[in-house]
């Protein structure tokens, strides 16, 4: 489990990376945040927040619109009706 912060500093470093970053790393973190939450809503909504502290790092970065599919596949995950 990891916390908004700690996630977020992951994603910095990641953002930050002159080496092409891998979007299983950013996968692995997010998946290591959302553990903390049971439920459907609550990892919504801290994905909302995930989102949310994702919109204030670098922009520039190449890996940005990597990172934005990863949390929207997310998202789309925990929004799939169960089987």
């Amino acid at each position: 489990m990891a916390s908004l912060e700690t996630t977020l500093d992951i994603f910095s470093a990641l953002l930050a990376s002159e080496q092409p970053a891998q979007v299983g790393e950013a996968d692995e973190a997010i998946w290591a945040y959302l553990a903390a939450y049971d439920g459907l809503d609550a990892q919504m909504r801290a994905l909302d927040r995930l989102g949310q502290g994702v919109a204030g790092l670098d922009a520039s970065s190449a890996f940005m619109p990597i990172l934005l599919d990863t949390l929207d596949r997310h998202r789309a995950r925990l929004t799939e009706p169960s089987a």
